[in-house]
């Protein structure tokens, strides 16, 4: 029963964290679930709190959305997402969450190191980033890290950063939830975990979405970078048993 309880306070702060840096919530949430109920029910049951994490931010802040971005990222990001749900059970998630990995570390230092650098936010690249996210997302249930990695390089406003991520998130878990229904990828014994969840997700919202309008733009992304650097080291290191 401890155990139930740390977790539901961890995905608490997870939504919090989110909210100011637009991703998280899963990445945080995942291996700790994991220890609970096994890696692929965990991915599936944190799909439905990423879920209603994001719809409650995207409620909050609709009004920052770009929906440029959210065409042009979003609509490869739920093909894809598609794609990586249909794999779910069928490849090797362990190979692919360490190349995932690797990347996002390379990604977080260079970024750091130069922070001046930016990626154009032409359409070839916010397509393939879209892509990219989707299709991590439907496979390891992380694609949130992708998705800040090109959203906060093109240099928009906090607000419609963390806005457009949302409602991109929103239409990629909707993809991959109706895959993971569909083939019953959750076991009966893990739904009463949701609605308490739904809960968590809006309160940690609530409280990260009021955190946000006191930080600078600057400083998100910087947290946004740390973050990802921090998921990256995380990951390896839980793929090479250290956790």
């Amino acid at each position: 029963m401890v155990t139930v309880i740390l977790f539901f306070v961890i995905a608490f702060v997870a939504a919090i964290i989110a909210s100011l840096t637009g991703f998280g919530s899963a990445t945080i949430l995942i291996p700790f679930a994991a220890l609970v109920i096994g890696l692929k029910q965990a991915i599936v049951l944190v799909a439905f709190f990423h879920f209603f994490s994001n719809a409650f931010k995207l409620l909050r802040l609709r009004r920052s959305v770009d929906w440029r971005l959210l065409l042009l990222y979003g609509t490869p990001s739920i093909l894809a997402a598609y794609v990586g749900a249909m794999l779910f059970n069928r490849l090797n998630i362990d190979v692919i969450s360490i190349t995932f990995a690797v990347f996002i570390i390379i990604f977080a230092v260079y970024s750091l190191v130069n922070p001046a650098w930016s990626l154009p936010a032409r359409r070839s690249v916010l397509v393939f980033g879209g892509a990219l996210s989707g299709l991590t997302a439907g496979l390891i249930g992380v694609g949130g890290a992708i998705r800040a990695m090109f959203l906060i390089s093109t240099k928009i406003k906090k607000e419609v950063y963390i806005a457009t991520s949302a409602a991109i998130a929103v239409v990629v878990d909707t993809t991959r939830l109706s895959v993971y229904l569909y083939h019953g990828s959750l076991e009966a014994g893990y739904y009463w975990y949701i609605v308490p969840l739904i809960a968590i997700a809006f309160l940690g919202t609530f409280v990260g979405v009021k955190l946000l309008t006191r930080l600078s733009g600057l400083l998100v992304k910087r947290l946004v970078l740390v973050l990802l650097l921090l998921v990256g080291i995380r990951i390896l290191l839980d793929q090479y048993g250290f956790f």
